[in-house]
């Protein structure tokens, strides 16, 4: 049974994908569904290393992976919602309408996530698509880009602050801003632009929301609290391994082209 639904799944991917190249006319709504299907299929299947019939959980991800990356390259198929798809991940985009990012996870191990992240940007008349993730030959990130994007401002002219969440367990959550901006054929972080980094990560411990950094529109300021090392019991000798607020705040003003810490 499980062989005859691989090949019955196998057999409609492939009149799916024909279909995409061919640029038919395709009803919107099954196009948010096959997409959402696929990865349903993969969370069911996501501690399935080994595999069965091909539909080890690595397989479907590409699937969904490739399958995304085509209908986002389609300009045809930009009158798609993704009512379904955002049910199940984060799907934002740009007040300008230029800019789209989808986010999801691909990797659940209790309280470390790693999330991976695509883009499709309306550059003159075509549409650019890609990863915001930087991933090493092990598939794992190394520089805070697995992260779900789930906030977009346009800042400048055609450059956009996105905001981000992200974890890595130990009781710890971390948060992003990047800068990005499409260069060279991407779209890209900015260099240096936030106090000599590409991008700003703050990290605090898990079930303090008051700690999450903000950013005000109008002033165009990311405002976040200013930490310090905790020790255990007060004793100077046993760091807890978190960090507390000291209750002062600090910002960082976005000022020709760059965000600048402002005086304390």
């Amino acid at each position: 049974m499980k062989k005859l639904t691989f090949i019955f799944s196998f057999i409609i991917l492939i009149g799916y994908c024909t279909t995409l190249h061919a640029q038919q006319s395709i009803d919107a709504g099954a196009i948010d569904n096959y997409l959402t299907s696929i990865y349903k299929k993969f969370s069911d299947n996501r501690h399935d290393y080994g595999g069965n019939y091909g539909e080890a959980r690595d397989t479907i991800l590409i699937r969904f992976q490739n399958t995304l990356a085509e209908t986002l390259r389609k300009e045809s198929f930009l009158n798609v919602k993704y009512d379904s798809l955002s049910e199940y991940m984060r799907i934002i985009a740009s007040e300008d309408d230029k800019l789209k990012i989808i986010s999801w996870d691909e990797f659940n191990g209790g309280t470390w996530h790693v999330y991976n992240s695509m883009y499709q940007y309306k550059v003159n008349n075509e549409l650019a698509v890609g990863f915001l993730t930087t991933k090493t030959d092990d598939q794992y990130s190394t520089d805070h880009t697995e992260v779900y994007h789930y906030q977009i401002q346009l800042i400048d002219k055609d450059k956009y602050l996105a905001k981000a969440y992200g974890t890595h367990g130990s009781g710890k959550e971390f948060y992003v801003f990047r800068l990005l901006s499409f260069r060279d054929g991407v779209l890209k972080d900015c260099d240096s632009c936030f106090n000599g980094d590409d991008k700003f990560i703050y990290e605090i411990s898990r079930g303090h929301d008051e700690l999450i950094p903000q950013y005000n529109s109008e002033t165009k300021e990311i405002a976040y609290h200013e930490l310090e090392e905790s020790y255990i019991d007060g004793d100077l000798d046993s760091p807890s391994g978190f960090m507390k607020a000291t209750g002062k705040i600090l910002k960082l003003r976005y000022e020709n082209g760059a965000f600048i810490p402002l005086e304390k």
